[in-house]
């Protein structure tokens, strides 16, 4: 086994290459992360989390595998995230995904975790074919909760956009709010409230981790995660509802573009304060934020997201917008053990 670092950019060329392969032979329009995401992390140093990238080698020196962990450092120190574990085709069945697995235990146990969290996106084509379920189970992984990842052609049709549009604003209480736009960083003026969303998203947002803790968000945390971005070259796309009365900012909704994926965006996180939901305020930010991809962003002609199946209102909502279900998903977890 092998740790990634930084400025090994063979290294991280072979491993955005094998995560590339990969993953378009399950989703072939679609994009991952890049050389550029993994360059970043596995340069980044900072307070809120760190990045082990390692890959699998044979005897020979030919990677066989690579996979990527992410570590809470400021909370939820009892767990740690298996971001993806990727073998080359040519290199199955010879034992390098259960090496990487446990590879990533052994990191776990060793910094005190308890869980190792992961995902798995299947195709809805090879539902009953895919070997990522019987792979997990055997690792000693069990199913946590279920979701879908959904996409969405953009740009809207204007008749549709103003249909939608329409309709947000006739909910009562709908006058009481503004909606606008920006590129992020969020403006500094707005960091209270970007810091108490945050917090709410930490928990309010289905994770399948029965012990997941509430993150600590602060003008650090803020400053870091830009800071990372800004290593991977990407950027985002931010759209916000003020209450008109407080001032405050109390739903928000984010679109991400990598240089590493061109005509693909990621829609991340989205909420809604739970003291002002009822007013459509989801579906207004979203839609506001779809309306500025396109014209800050011509080139993007799809949005991918992903969505916890007991996750009913974005589920609602995503369904009025034109998302359409292209796999499904499951997290998955496995108790660690000193």
């Amino acid at each position: 086994m092998r740790p990634i670092e930084a400025g090994d950019e063979a290294a991280l060329a072979e491993f955005a290459a094998i995560w590339s392969l990969v993953d378009r032979e399950d989703f072939p329009t679609l994009g991952t992360f890049g050389r550029n995401d993994l360059r970043a992390f596995a340069a980044h140093e900072g307070t809120v989390r760190r990045f082990h990238l390692f890959a699998a080698q044979e005897r020979g020196g030919a990677t066989a595998g690579v996979a990527l962990m992410e570590v809470p450092l400021r909370d939820n120190r009892h767990s740690a995230e298996l971001v993806s574990v990727t073998v080359h085709p040519d290199r199955r069945r010879r034992g390098a995904g259960t090496a990487l697995v446990e590879h990533a235990v052994a990191l776990g146990v060793a910094d005190g975790r308890r869980v190792l969290n992961c995902i798995a996106d299947i195709p809805l084509g090879k539902r009953g074919t895919h070997p990522s379920m019987g792979f997990a189970r055997a690792l000693g992984f069990e199913p946590t909760l279920g979701g879908n990842r959904r996409v969405l052609p953009v740009p809207l049709e204007p008749e549709r956009v103003d249909e939608l549009r329409s309709f947000a604003a006739r909910v009562a209480g709908a006058d009481r709010y503004r909606t606008f736009t920006f590129r992020t960083p969020w403006p500094d003026e707005y960091t209270d409230d970007h810091c108490e969303l945050g917090r709410r998203m930490s928990t309010d947002e289905p994770a399948g981790d029965s012990d997941r803790e509430e993150e600590v968000w602060d003008a650090q945390r803020i400053r870091e995660t830009d800071d990372l971005l800004a290593a991977q070259r990407s950027t985002k796309l931010a759209a916000v509802a003020q209450h008109i009365e407080s001032g405050r900012l109390v739903a928000f909704t984010e679109l991400l573009m990598s240089p590493d994926r061109p005509g693909e965006a990621w829609q991340m996180a989205t909420l809604v304060h739970p003291e002002h939901r009822g007013h459509r305020l989801g579906l207004a930010v979203k839609l506001a934020n779809l309306e500025f991809l396109a014209e800050a962003e011509p080139s993007i002609g799809v949005v991918t997201t992903a969505n916890a199946s007991v996750n009913a209102p974005m589920i609602a909502i995503n369904d009025m917008l034109g998302f359409e279900i292209v796999s499904q998903g499951m997290f998955w977890q496995r108790p660690l053990h000193p």
